[in-house]
């Protein structure tokens, strides 16, 4: 699927999380907690429709089940702050076109817009979204993130670490982004050794 307006917006999110990261030196700022911060609000005012956007309102009312078109416009919501738009968006491409569902890629935009209308939380519903995007390929980089920052959140230290290892695995040593992983594994082994069971 093409990246358009939206692939750009994530690069600059992800750009702007490393640098936190670097930051921080303890790994505690995770990648998911800058792109979260750095999104526009939900509650922002809406801005005006561009042309293309307008464009693919009137083809979706020709071709309501045109998957790209449908992933596209869920992109443009999301860029703008529509996040439940952006969310119902994805859910319809991939309910619409089978092949727009065999794209792990979707489902972790699907799963960042859900999260992102919900204050920021990966708990739920865009944590079984990233389940799907790593049921389809189980070394998808950014679903791997979100998964572990997903665990993370829940206190699952030891979780979030051995998906960020899978990460890590895939990572370029001596990029800032390794450093970030490593950073952020050491403490979730550090919380982990010291966190108390689950109760039972």
């Amino acid at each position: 699927m093409p990246g358009g307006v939206f692939a750009s917006r994530r690069r600059q999110l992800l750009a702007g999380a490393l640098a936190a990261t670097a930051l921080a030196g303890s790994g505690a700022a995770w990648l998911w907690s800058a792109r979260r911060e750095a999104a526009p609000a939900p509650d922002a005012p809406a801005v005006p429709a561009t042309a293309a956007y307008d464009e693919l309102e009137r083809h979706l009312k020709r071709q309501p089940r045109d998957g790209r078109a449908l992933v596209f416009k869920a992109r443009l919501d999301a860029q703008a702050g529509r996040f439940d738009l952006a969310a119902q968006g994805y859910a319809a491409a991939t309910s619409a076109a089978p092949r727009v569902a065999r794209d792990p890629g979707v489902w972790v935009e699907h799963a960042e817009a859900r999260a992102l209308a919900q204050g920021g939380k990966l708990a739920g519903e865009p944590e079984q979204l990233l389940e799907r995007a790593l049921a389809l390929d189980s070394r998808h980089a950014q679903a791997l993130d979100l998964l572990g920052s997903a665990a993370w959140e829940r206190g699952q230290h030891a979780q979030a670490a051995a998906l960020w290892r899978r990460l890590l695995a895939q990572t370029a040593p001596g990029t800032e982004r390794h450093g970030a992983l490593v950073r952020a594994i050491d403490r979730a082994d550090m919380l982990a050794k010291v966190s108390l069971p689950p109760p039972s």
